[in-house]
């Protein structure tokens, strides 16, 4: 199970999700987007600080730089399925650990949910995968919209969204859905906002601040439930399209 988060985010912030899915028995692997985090650390302590793509192209480069990153992991996990070791210092997998890539899946949040729509339409490795509260448009006022949106997917693809933003008010959504394929998932969080899709939903709070400066980041909705309807809805979603075929 492959993670993306948002654009400039590190993979940190989709702990909670990924540590459920890991919990059911996936193997997860988060990706660190290099040079969008304010920094990330390579084997042998060099680290690759902030560097944004900019001009007219900068979306489409960043996701297809994201896309690529993606389709290098799954040669990875690929590798190490063969029984091979990409390892940087050749580290073993502890035992028991080895990737069934036969089923994979993938999910991300914004430009994380894009980057996953964008590498199932160009990788067919991926079985199923989820958009939580992202786009697929370059520039929605320009209606620049990506490859999922404009060509479809035939897997199985979930689409999770919160507060003012869903599949009525987002036009890439209905170009994606009008286009489809494949069997396709819809969930709402109407008292949610963009970040409950991440750990900010639960870390936030916990800071003491007024939660009306919180509420435009993560809504109103209480912390807990917020948490347990994605993550119900994630382990059910890739329950029925991957753990069962």
């Amino acid at each position: 199970m492959l993670y993306s988060p948002s654009a400039k985010y590190p993979r940190s912030v989709g702990t909670a999700q990924l540590e459920q899915l890991a919990s059911e028995g996936y193997v997860t692997v988060a990706i660190d987007h290099t040079h969008e985090p304010a920094a990330v650390e390579f084997p042998g302590g060099r680290v690759e600080r902030q560097v944004l793509p900019s001009g007219p192209d900068a979306g489409r480069q960043l996701i297809a730089t994201r896309v690529a990153d993606t389709r290098f992991v799954l040669d990875a996990l690929e590798t190490l399925a063969r029984g091979g070791n990409p390892d940087a210092e050749r580290r073993a997998l502890p035992a028991g650990l080895a990737p069934d890539v036969s089923r994979a899946g993938m999910f991300g949040h914004s430009a994380g949910g894009f980057t996953t729509g964008e590498t199932m339409v160009s990788d067919a490795r991926l079985d199923a995968g989820a958009d939580l509260d992202g786009s697929m448009a370059y520039s929605r006022s320009n209606r620049e919209y990506g490859r999922v949106a404009d060509e479809g997917l035939d897997q199985p693809f979930l689409l999770l969204s919160a507060g003012d933003h869903s599949a009525v008010s987002d036009p890439s959504w209905q170009e994606f859905l009008a286009r489809r394929r494949g069997p396709v998932r819809t969930q709402h969080l109407p008292d949610g906002e963009h970040f409950s899709y991440t750990d900010y939903q639960v870390l936030l709070p916990q800071l003491g601040l007024d939660p009306a400066a919180l509420a435009p980041f993560i809504g109103t909705v209480e912390a807990g439930r917020s948490l347990a309807t994605q993550k119900a809805a994630l382990s059910a979603f890739f329950c029925r399209y991957l753990a069962q075929g």
